[in-house]
């Protein structure tokens, strides 16, 4: 009786096994073979929404009506000039089901599950996401692929939810009035335009995209956000927002390198690092700080700050418990003045704690902040 009963398990195990073959096996094809199999797709100049199971070259006026979304093995092309116009209200295929993006209305509270006071919730049953796998966006300065939502206008602000993107490029784009934008690890993003957004512009979260020569303009939380990731944030343009610039949290291993910046953001946080502890933390260097900008950095960070114009202040993290050092490199500060500096523009230092400045540099280095056009 006891041989029999093992027996049956060991049967039923199997059984488990081979029907989860069997599924693994048919989503693989569906998901990577079928797409190659399919011949490619022309849609232009209509309305889209649902799985996309083949791959698409996009072109002329799109109407996304409800969510997008598409299998792995799957690729969209976005032919230059492209205008794709999201519905603001009204979501007609909805596959996120999380009660939590369920919600609606303004959160007037303390921050649940990701939305803080003062934002909206997703709203996902009405608001619409879109979830791609390969992108190529690939526009032209004279043709600049539009992202939008639905009869935008210069009030409108946040109408979508999400932009995902695994792999791919994004040039010469306007992109605007969605909660986030989220990147993978072989994605570009370059020469484009990005404004009226949410969360973050831009969402690195342990991933290592590259962020090149973009404009970045008015968003309610942040332009980029970094969590555990290693991207290259290079020759972009900050401007003035209610939002910061770039928040990073390096976490363990995280190590992103931000350069040749131009961070015009009087009045707000252009770059903020928080956690600490990191084992490597990144590099600032070679960016342009405007005045009035400030960059906060928890004491223990390990990120390295140097050869940057900071026309601002550097403002400390409190944490209660800041002891020890940290070590700045040279930077232009407007002053050679050590005492100066200390007394003016570096901030909110605990008194147990102490900050080192080898070197200064008495003028901005020539090859400093963007790149000029």
């Amino acid at each position: 009786m006891l041989r029999d009963k093992y027996l049956f398990r060991l049967h039923w195990f199997l059984r488990f096994c081979l029907a989860a073959g069997v599924v693994s096996l048919v989503w693989i094809f569906v998901a990577y073979f079928v797409p190659q199999i399919l011949p490619e797709a022309k849609v232009s100049n209509r309305q889209k929404s649902g799985i996309i199971f083949r791959n698409e070259s996009w072109s002329g006026e799109i109407t996304i009506t409800g969510d997008i979304w598409a299998m792995p093995g799957t690729r969209v092309n976005i032919i230059p000039g492209t205008k794709i116009s999201v519905r603001r209200l009204g979501d007609i295929f909805n596959l996120d089901w999380l009660p939590w993006h369920l919600k609606q209305g303004m959160n007037t509270e303390e921050e649940w599950m990701g939305v803080k006071n003062g934002e909206f919730f997703w709203d996902e049953q009405n608001k619409i996401s879109l979830y791609f796998a390969k992108v190529y966006a690939l526009g032209m300065k004279e043709q600049p692929i539009i992202i939008e939502a639905e009869n935008a206008t210069e009030e409108t602000k946040v109408e979508f939810n999400v932009i995902s993107i695994k792999e791919g490029i994004v040039s010469f784009g306007k992109l605007s009035n969605y909660r986030k934008m989220s990147l993978g690890n072989k994605v570009t993003v370059r020469d484009s335009r990005l404004s009226n957004t949410g969360e973050c512009s831009l969402c690195a979260d342990r991933t290592s995209p590259t962020i090149y020569n973009n404009i970045f303009e008015s968003a309610v939380r942040a332009y980029i956000t970094v969590d555990g990731g290693s991207p290259k944030i290079s020759n972009n343009l900050f401007t003035v927002s209610k939002g910061k610039g770039v928040i990073v949290d390096p976490e363990r291993f995280g190590a992103p390198l931000i350069y040749y910046n131009n961070f015009e953001m009087p009045g707000s946080v252009a770059l903020e690092f928080t956690g600490g502890g990191e084992g490597i933390g990144g590099t600032v260097i070679l960016n342009s700080f405007s005045g009035g900008s400030i960059i906060e950095i928890p004491c223990d960070s390990k990120v390295q700050i140097a050869q940057n114009s900071i026309v601002g202040v550097l403002r400390f993290a409190h944490s209660g418990n800041c002891v020890g050092s940290l070590i700045l490199g040279a930077n232009f500060w407007q002053t050679t003045d050590k005492e100066a500096i200390f007394r003016e523009k570096i901030v909110d230092k605990e008194k147990r704690f102490e900050v080192l400045i080898p070197a200064i540099l008495s003028t901005p280095p020539a090859d400093i902040g963007r790149l000029k056009e």
